[in-house]
């Protein structure tokens, strides 16, 4: 798409500051919760709200040349992909999405160029370009699992190589990049940034039914998130407290009947689980990865997901469709929690009881931070060999990247939990601990253990975690020999 890039800075600021005035945005939009890890004291955790720091614009003219972003399209998904827009409509996060573009076109002289395709496809239509040598593509946001096929093949620029890349800063995913960097950790050939909101769109968490929750007179968990105690087993505990026949003869689904079940939620729960515990199917030792093997806490682990999941009423797996949809039952008030994505929660502003969020639990207290799951499918950003001039891109994207976590983080944070015309402040604080820890398992960042990971996930769906350890010793070959061949490139 072509845009007049000849608005002006000050005209956008000046918009902006009118929109976030006319939406009720505080005057603090500009900052950001900056969550530290639980390091010191493992039971606590801080929350700091900073102003954003100063941002240093490099001097760049891109002449008027097209910058072309490869988007993956996932709104058949529902997630918030959207990268551009044609125009402003007057919907507060489309527009600040809309002049963070117009004012980086006016700033470096370019017209931004946003390809959108179904997220399924786009690492084909990636691959095409680069194998034909055509310069189509200056960066592409697609997804993890297939960006990983690309690096044996050499077909992108390792991002550690360019300093404009600045991806120890807070505006890009920290953890993905400490996670991604193995083998010598010289070499990063994706990350994640917010430029695209769908990473954090599909990022876990967990919903909670405040108002059921004050009638059976359980605290909202907003506190025990900041004081480190939020864990697997406290929320196991409060969902079994949650469940109740109402007078249903069993918590088989019916969906006519009236039972309210502890927690609800599909079947990607599991890997919440595994990742909020910061456990993976991989160990890292010197930055060579192994598939897991006498793990103790990585297995009891999974005995505690195997107690919790297995409870009939506690725990509910369904992934129906209408009111039988899991995202649903919560919303129709049929469960006290639910474990969904952040996009769940555009269903949930009309929801007749209010809702609130939370991080994915941890392990225990004694686990120093919280580790909040993005699906392997969320898209991360690469740079193709093809591309003349990386460090030009890095630029572009750097500075997209810091408008995106300076202005627009804020305004998505209030839209995701707001309900019925309410703030839901402490919500808001908790999006923002979420975002700052996501993660990613690099075994499915880096396509080893996918098929592992589906396997290990029906297993729980179907109540048989009895069978884990022979499930991973069968899929050993070949996650090893995969892990081989990637590492082989990664080392040389």
């Amino acid at each position: 798409m072509k845009h007049n890039t000849q608005t002006s800075v000050l005209l956008l600021a000046a918009m902006l500051c009118t929109a976030l005035v006319s939406c009720g945005a505080d005057q603090n939009a500009g900052t950001t919760e900056n969550t530290a890890p639980v390091s010191d004291n493992p039971a606590v955790t801080e929350t700091v709200t900073d102003a954003a720091p100063e941002y240093a614009y490099p001097t760049l003219d891109c002449g008027g040349d097209t910058f072309t972003i490869l988007n993956s399209d996932m709104t058949v998904w529902t997630f918030y992909s959207y990268i551009d827009f044609e125009e402003q409509s007057g919907e507060i996060l489309d527009d600040t999405i809309f002049m963070r573009n117009r004012s980086m076109e006016e700033r470096y002289n370019f017209i931004l160029e946003i390809v959108d395709e179904n997220i399924d496809t786009t690492h084909e239509k990636y691959k095409t370009a680069v194998y034909a040598g055509e310069d189509v593509y200056d960066a592409g946001y697609l997804r993890c699992d297939r960006q990983a096929t690309f690096l044996t093949e050499g077909m992108l620029y390792n991002l550690l190589d360019y300093e404009e890349y600045r991806l120890d800063e807070p505006w890009w995913d920290h953890l993905v990049n400490e996670q991604s960097r193995i083998g010598k950790g010289d070499a990063q050939y994706f990350a994640a940034n917010d430029i695209t909101l769908s990473g954090l769109d599909g990022t876990l968490c967990v919903y909670f039914n405040e108002t059921m929750m004050a009638s059976l007179d359980m605290e909202a968990p907003y506190q025990l998130v900041r004081d480190g105690k939020w864990t697997i087993d406290l929320l196991h505990k409060m969902a079994k407290e949650g469940a109740n026949l109402m007078g249903d003869s069993s918590f088989a689904w019916d969906e006519n009947g009236s039972c309210i079940y502890g927690m609800t939620t599909y079947d990607d729960a599991v890997s919440g689980f595994l990742t909020g515990a910061g456990e993976s199917f991989l160990t890292i030792s010197d930055g060579q990865p192994a598939l897991i093997d006498g793990n103790e806490r990585f297995y009891s682990l999974f005995d505690k997901i195997n107690a919790f999941t297995s409870e009939d009423g506690t725990f509910l797996f369904m992934n129906g469709s209408g009111a039988s949809h899991y995202e649903m039952i919560f919303k129709n008030n049929r469960a006290l929690f639910a474990i969904a994505e952040i996009k769940a929660s555009a269903k949930y502003r009309d929801m007749e009881e209010s809702f609130g969020i939370v991080p994915i639990p941890k392990y225990d207290e004694a686990q120093q931070q919280y580790y909040s799951h993005r699906t392997h499918v969320c898209p991360t950003v690469s740079v193709p060999v093809t591309n003349p001039d990386p460090g030009r891109t890095g630029i572009i994207l750097d500075a997209l990247a810091y408008e995106s976590w300076k202005d627009i983080l804020p305004i998505y944070y209030d839209i995701r939990v707001s309900q019925k015309g309410l703030r839901n402040e402490e919500s808001i604080e908790m999006l923002s601990i979420i975002r700052d820890t996501r993660a990613f398992d690099i075994g499915e960042g880096y396509a080893w253990t996918e098929d592992l990971s589906s396997r290990v996930i029906a297993l729980y769906s179907a109540k048989k975690g009895d069978q884990l350890v022979s499930t991973i010793e069968k899929q050993r070959a070949k996650v090893e020999a995969a892990i081989a061949k990637t590492m082989e490139f990664l080392d040389q």
